[in-house]
């Protein structure tokens, strides 16, 4: 017997499903108007086209309407809908309310799409004769994305899970439940709301900045693929690289944004913990580096195109890959970051193999017509550019190979575990690759393209290389890297920068790209912090109170402060103040203290705070005081019962602004190069 329900708000949800078919079916007629229009005769090509650039238009107008009505359903709170109460809840204010909209499996399908869509329409306006080609593609990886939102099953086979679905849909029967009264809405008061470590001002801007970059990716791919089916081979780079550009910026500077929430939402200290969802968004970022290098290389030399093709399409088949990581389950005993298994495994590798084969199959089949022959000088800007870019390859491969190992369990039956302290493992194995990649832009600082005079070269290289020295053996003396493996890398950083700053001031080339130089500098830099920032890092507290905190290491790095006493730690004496709850969250307030002559000076004070959310337990939120060459980071490790002490862990971390100073000259060349390049285009 059917049930009428009061209260429930269908006619927003059936307008957004409707809307979303809409727009899966309008995806799929504009792919195959657009691999129609590749082999069109010129009588026919005019029709194809409209109706092409029609269905593509209807598709990204429906949508918009799917985030509109996604939105409307959100700030309304109509919690008959599964995907708005499981994100969000009244309490929630309004900048991250916002953040629920990709909160779930499904709006952040819905935010990839949407981004990709709009970023298809400015091609269709800008390609020019390349659009069938390049929009062939796009229509296709859209229909594949909007296809994981469509919640329709197919026999014992679901295609993707709707974010329109209603709450009393996601239980078997309704027998026994509260859905089997049909004012069942009355008892629903509130959502399940947003995990509290997504209520980040971070978490607000990170999750789109990165769809952008990932939907930015495919651009590269559609321009190489419609290359490789046009066999035009060359022009196509000119056009690609500021996308690429652009996607390298957006992409860059999501994984920074996401670092910058680890570093203040996270308790393990640090911006970057090597996890696999961590990873799998790196990899696609440095094969994209790669693939810009190899393009440049390609204007010079044309050996360098079967690598531009190669890792101009493997970004993107990496982007789905790391989707499929993220998303299918597979790493979900392995990383906090990832989604649960949701049943779209099958559906995400069949999108991600489609992808990867039509790319292999069409670079094979073309190979033999784009690999010129090669014009190899040993002594050349172009080919040492090669190997580094080769060395950036090698270092995302161990990266993603180890990240991988769920995947060769989950597939091979084997029972390999991940390294257990990944950060350490991690460092091991990426250090000689970032010391090499050091190296070479050092090295290429100095090089025109063609041929060079190798006492020329060295004459060039005499004074950074005597600086560089200088530098490394100021740092050791003054105890900031002491580590033996660490100090040869501090050399090639310092050789590195003082390179790229000499040739940014004093022309030392033909011809200089300085946004180039630039972007160099800031990557060296970040790579300075990095070494320096974490050479030094240590835990300033230890339980000096007496008491015994349950074990070993608790008791090596942790500290016991009693309400309103006064504890010695890491040069300051601390007090722990006051706690205020607000809401589900208790705030800390811990003084930090200098003492001169019997009287204590307030320094500065931190707030680390405990959220106890009703359904989702405690999340523990760390407070950072940050100066100009080191930041105090602290949060909370347990609470007595009544309040009346906390339990505090205590983490100096030296220089950590010259990590983040990297990072923003990096992005700035980025910004610099990609107006350059729009530029001369103009």
């Amino acid at each position: 017997m059917s049930i009428n329900y009061i209260g429930e708000h269908l006619l927003a949800g059936q307008v957004g499903q409707a809307l979303l078919w809409v727009s899966f079916i309008s995806a799929a007629f504009a792919a195959i108007f657009y691999f129609r229009l590749l082999s069109s005769k010129k009588e026919r090509s005019k029709l194809l086209e409209r109706g092409a650039r029609s269905f593509y238009w209807l598709h990204a107008l429906s949508l918009i309407g799917v985030s509109v009505v996604l939105y409307y359903l959100i700030f309304n709170h109509y919690f008959e809908y599964s995907y708005v109460w499981n994100y969000s809840s009244r309490d929630l204010p309004v900048k991250y309310i916002i953040s629920c909209f990709w909160a779930g499996q499904e709006g952040s399908f819905l935010v990839w799409a949407l981004f990709q869509a709009l970023v298809g329409l400015i091609l269709i306006r800008s390609t020019k004769e390349w659009e069938s080609g390049v929009m062939a593609f796009f229509a296709l990886s859209q229909l594949f994305v909007t296809s994981m939102m469509l919640g329709v099953s197919v026999g014992d086979w679901d295609i993707g899970t709707s974010p329109f679905r209603l709450l009393r849909e996601t239980v078997d029967t309704i027998q026994g439940t509260i859905f089997a009264d049909a004012n069942y809405l009355t008892n629903i008061t509130d959502g399940n709301g947003l995990n509290p470590l997504l209520e980040n001002i971070w978490m607000t801007i990170h999750p789109p900045i990165l769809f952008l970059g990932y939907a930015l990716a495919l651009v590269p791919f559609s321009f190489a693929m419609a290359a490789l089916v046009r066999k035009e081979y060359t022009s196509w780079i000119r056009i690609v690289i500021p996308w690429t550009l652009l996607s390298l910026l957006l992409l860059g500077s999501g994984i920074l944004l996401g670092g910058a929430w680890a570093y203040v939402s996270l308790t393990f200290g640090g911006f970057w913990a090597w996890d696999p969802v961590e990873n799998s968004s790196l990899v696609p970022w440095m094969t994209l580096v790669a693939a810009l290098h190899f393009m440049l290389i390609s204007r010079k030399q044309k050996f360098a195109l079967t690598a531009a093709f190669i890792f101009s399409t493997l970004s993107y088949v990496l982007i789905l890959y790391a989707s499929y990581l993220t998303r299918s389950g597979v790493l979900s005993e392995t990383s906090a970051h990832s989604f649960g298994d949701n049943g779209m495994a099958a559906q995400l590798a069949i999108y991600l193999l489609t992808f990867l084969v039509l790319a292999a199959w069409f670079i094979i089949r073309r190979a033999s017509q784009f690999q010129l022959k090669r014009n190899e000088i040993l002594l050349s800007r172009e080919f040492w550019m090669f190997i580094g870019a080769l060395i950036v390859v090698l270092s995302a491969f161990q990266i993603m190979f180890t990240t991988s190992i769920p995947v060769f369990n989950a597939i091979f039956g084997t029972n390999f575990a991940p390294p257990t302290d990944a950060v350490g493992f991690y460092n091991r194995w990426q250090t000689p690759y970032a010391l090499l990649i050091a190296g070479f832009i050092a090295f290429t600082q100095f090089l025109n393209f063609d041929r060079n005079e190798p006492a020329s070269l060295l004459r060039k290289m005499i004074v950074p290389l005597v600086i560089s020295i200088g530098l490394t053996i100021l740092f050791i003396l003054y105890g900031i890297v002491s580590k033996g493996s660490y100090i040869l890398f501090l050399f090639f950083i310092w050789f590195a920068l003082t390179a790229s700053i000499i040739n940014l001031i004093f022309p030392t080339l033909k011809s200089r790209n300085l946004p180039a130089i630039v972007t160099h500098i800031g990557f060296v830099i970040f790579l300075l912090g990095v070494l320096i920032t974490f050479s030094n890092t240590k835990t300033i507290s230890s339980n000096t109170s007496g008491f015994d905190l349950g074990n070993v290491r608790s008791n090596k790095e942790n500290l016991l402060l009693m309400k309103s006493d006064t504890s010695y730690m890491g040069g300051f004496y601390v007090s722990y103040v006051d706690a205020v709850k607000e809401g589900n969250t208790t705030v800390y307030q811990v003084d930090f203290l200098k003492r001169n002559q019997g009287v204590y000076t307030l320094q500065f004070s931190l707030y680390p705070s405990v959220n106890s959310h009703p359904r989702m337990g405690d999340v523990y939120n760390p407070d950072t005081r940050n100066l100009l060459l080191k930041d105090y980071y602290i949060f909370i490790a347990s609470v007595g019962k009544t309040s009346d002490f906390i339990v505090i862990k205590a983490i100096l971390n030296p220089y950590i602004n010259v990590l983040w100073l990297g990072s923003l000259v990096m992005l700035l060349g980025f910004v610099w190069a990609l107006m350059k390049r729009v530029r001369s285009r103009q």
